[in-house]
């Protein structure tokens, strides 16, 4: 009973002293630590598992389905791209068209991409037509401007009316067919393309029999957004239908169409569904064995040195106090020993050195970071193993976006010199060609500038963007011209006669947007000339710079014979193609479109899973690295900090200060252990408490006063060998002695003869009144 209750009381010193001393809670403590990081890293291996394996499934890559919707959003802009040109064209006669609508419209059948044109007055009644019959009743019933409509013919084909407002409130409108590209040949993609209106029903195009559902699907899903559809499969390919709805810019709701992109999908092998299992089981069991090494070598022992130094701080001098292999922990507790022989002198002495060879905390800790760093680095090395097979179906769409890219290119420069030469042609005076130059500018993004030269080649007005071309004598003839070969930017231009005078009109092109036009071709695109320079690129690049890659020099040279070429790389990791611009006058400039598309870069199943082997491998790195930093600052150097503190103790030095480190486990041992030194110097009084100084941070500092030592008591000795005759002994007439003060003024207290009070531990002699000096 007396035991226990003796027990009991130790345990309150103990608490009440624990009480005294801050521990902050989570996530300071030394036992929460390697638990959170436990959880981190189990965590971590869960991803592992399910982000590392496959689906287990055969399926169309999202490569082939990316490149579709691309293919199927590229006609769709060229449908667009045609109405807009259109419009454009509508607008440019549109100049002339102030009672003279009968050159209007004999203007326009003279291209013929019309197939009938009309002019009607603000009434929709029938002022004058050409050609085809118009079909009025696709007019929408307010026009702003412009607006383009689409209607089915009465033999089937499916046209695009038109519309733009005259000057003097007619309505001038057009018809056009639409047109789909020429399918090539390829027996292994299978392409075809069909017109889709939004409500479902097919109105152009060619399909297999069967996908009607699927059409229909297509065209109404086309209304939001792009997308694709998955058709039947067999064991090798399965149909994909990639839908896009036609946009454009002059009237993006206008027109009910939307272009279906069909072809024959590869099948490929999705991974095996336990393919990140043994990584995520090997990523656990490091993490379990860490934090096993963690807490049996580091976190145990400082909990237990914690326990025993509070006891021994706290009164129970007869604590038993272990000792460990962990080389800090056992410094640490040779020096609480130290300490207990100290406050128990009737105890024998024991070895309080840490004699052999032990493992530091951070050489535990840096192990088992180690082991972690191993498995990040052994995951990316598994990711890098084999190379990627390309489907062959896969480079077929790469080829065919490659080549439409191409085409839109092509269309696009050879639509600008002719809308040019067309605003030329129709333009009378110098308002109306400022005025027609205004318009295109503002509804065409091909061009970053638009002025007219004199003879002398010197730009008058600009509309859009100071000029790069430099003075130069304009040529007799229209055509595309680019005149630097060096340079930041190349300066590519069209250039229009003006008939009858000696200038030119010039207009040139924005390279932005011959680049954005290439930013749909799959990998890294670029043109370039006969030379293989750079002259536009998809993205980032120098101007001008060479192609040094022979297979890429060997593919261009290969597609200025025979138009466009596209095959795997010879290593089998990338793929190439190149597409000659030929046709029209930029024919004449030599340029062709050269891309390449590396095979990590293509979404395959086997791409996925490198990806995200990569990804999980970095997070275990970062994690790790984090992890031995939060417990080096945390733990392991605040704990260093303090076995030096106890190496002190251990050589004899009982008179130096051990501070506390942080407010958590390591403080309390520090603080304690700082308790025991005390104890050790001024007695077992000492213990159970800690010493705090009084009062607050924010309290005012006061002077202390400078304390006066008591007059000392004196033997009577003789005076010349004579007594005193007070009694005492007189002592020697001698002159007080002190040093100067110096520049600094004595502050102290002052006694009654004021005269400055003797500084502590100094004294002072002075006179008496009879002449007798006095202590």
């Amino acid at each position: 009973m007396q035991r226990e209750e003796a027990g009991s009381a130790r345990g309150e010193r103990a608490s009440r002293l624990a009480a005294q001393l801050p521990e902050a809670g989570f996530p300071a403590t030394v036992r929460a630590l390697p638990t959170v990081l436990l959880a981190l890293f189990l965590l971590l291996a869960a991803a592992t598992a399910v982000l590392v394996a496959g689906d287990g499934e055969r399926r169309v890559p999202d490569a082939f389905q990316q490149s579709q919707r691309e293919i199927a959003a590229g006609v769709a802009r060229s449908v667009a791209a045609g109405a807009n040109q259109g419009i454009s064209d509508l607008r440019t006669v549109s100049v002339r068209a102030s009672g003279a609508v009968d050159q209007v419209l004999d203007t326009l059948v003279k291209n013929r991409k019309w197939r009938g044109a009309v002019v009607l007055s603000p009434t929709r009644a029938l002022v004058a037509t050409r050609g085809e019959q118009v079909p009025v009743q696709a007019i929408p019933d307010t026009v702003a401007g412009a607006a383009v409509t689409s209607t089915i013919s009465a033999n089937g084909e499916v046209l695009l009316v038109e519309t733009t407002v005259l000057p003097d409130g007619k309505y001038l409108a057009a018809s056009t067919t639409v047109r789909l590209p020429d399918v090539a040949t390829d027996p292994v993609l299978k392409q075809s393309f069909a017109l889709i209106t939004l409500s479902g029903k097919p109105v152009g195009g060619t399909a297999a029999p069967g996908l009607e559902s699927l059409l229909a699907d297509a065209g109404r899903a086309a209304a939001a957004e792009p997308g694709v559809l998955l058709g039947p499969s067999t064991d090798q390919a399965q149909t994909t239908l990639a839908y896009a709805r036609v946009a454009p810019s002059s009237s993006p709701t206008g027109v009910d169409l939307a272009v279906v992109a069909i072809a024959a999908g590869p099948v490929v092998d999705g991974g095996s569904r336990l393919g990140g299992v043994i990584p995520a089981a090997a990523l656990a069991a490091i993490a379990l064995l860490g934090f096993l090494v963690v807490r049996r070598a580091i976190t145990n022992p400082v909990r237990r040195v914690r326990a025993a130094l509070l006891r021994l701080a706290a009164g129970e001098v007869d604590t038993k106090i272990h000792r460990f292999r962990t080389n800090e922990i056992a410094r640490i507790t040779a020096a609480a020993r130290v300490c207990q022989q100290r406050l128990l002198p009737g105890k024998a002495a024991v070895a309080a050195g840490t004699a052999g060879r032990r493992m530091t905390v951070r050489r535990i800790t840096a192990a088992v970071a180690v082991l972690v760093l191993a498995w990040a680095g052994g995951m990316v090395a598994l990711g890098q193993i084999g190379s990627v097979q390309i489907p062959e179906a896969v480079a077929a769409t790469d080829r065919a976006q490659t080549g439409m890219a191409t085409d839109a290119l092509r269309r696009s420069v050879n639509d600008g010199l002719a809308a040019l030469v067309a605003t030329t042609q129709t333009a009378k005076g110098a308002d109306q060609l400022k005025q027609a130059l205004d318009g295109l500018h503002a509804t065409q993004t091909r061009y970053r500038s638009l002025y007219v030269v004199d003879a002398a080649g010197q730009p008058g007005d600009v509309v859009g963007r100071p000029p790069l071309r430099t003075a130069e004598t304009p040529s007799r003839s229209a055509g595309l011209r680019q005149q630097n070969q060096g340079g930041r930017v190349p300066v590519l231009f069209a250039e229009a006669p003006l008939p009858g005078q000696s200038g030119s009109v010039i207009g040139e092109f924005d390279v932005d947007h011959l680049g954005d036009l290439l930013g749909h071709v799959p990998g890294h695109a670029r043109v370039v000339d006969a030379q293989f320079r750079t002259i536009v690129a998809a993205e980032g690049y120098v101007a001008f710079e060479e192609v040094t890659s022979d297979e890429l020099r060997a593919c261009a040279t290969e597609a200025q014979k025979s138009g466009l070429v596209g095959r795997i790389s010879g290593d089998g990791q990338s793929f190439i193609a190149a597409a000659a611009v030929l046709g029209g006058d930029v024919g004449r400039l030599g340029w062709t479109v050269v891309t390449e598309q590396p095979g990590t870069e293509l979404s395959l199943p086997v791409n996925e899973t490198r990806r995200y082997t990569q990804l999980v491998a970095l997070l275990a790195a970062l994690l790790a690295l984090f992890g031995y930093g939060w417990l080096l600052f945390a733990v392991l150097s605040p704990l260093r900090r303090v076995a030096t503190a106890a190496d002190a103790i251990v050589a004899g030095d009982l008179d130096s200060v051990i501070y506390p480190q942080r407010p958590d486990e390591i403080g309390t041992i520090a603080s304690c252990l700082e308790i025991c030194r005390q104890a050790a110097v001024e007695g077992p009084q000492r213990l159970g408490e800690v010493r705090r100084p009084s009062g607050a941070a924010t309290d005012m500092t006061q002077l202390i006063r400078a304390v006066v030592d008591p007059p000392p008591t004196h033997r009577p000795i003789r005076h010349g060998g004579k007594e005193s005759p007070t009694g005492g002994t007189a002592h020697r007439d001698t002159v007080p002695t002190r040093k100067h003060p110096g520049p600094r003024e004595h502050t102290g207290p002052r006694d009654p003869n004021n005269r400055p009070a003797p500084r502590h531990g100094t004294t002072t002699q002075q006179r008496d009144p009879a002449g007798k000096g006095s202590a």
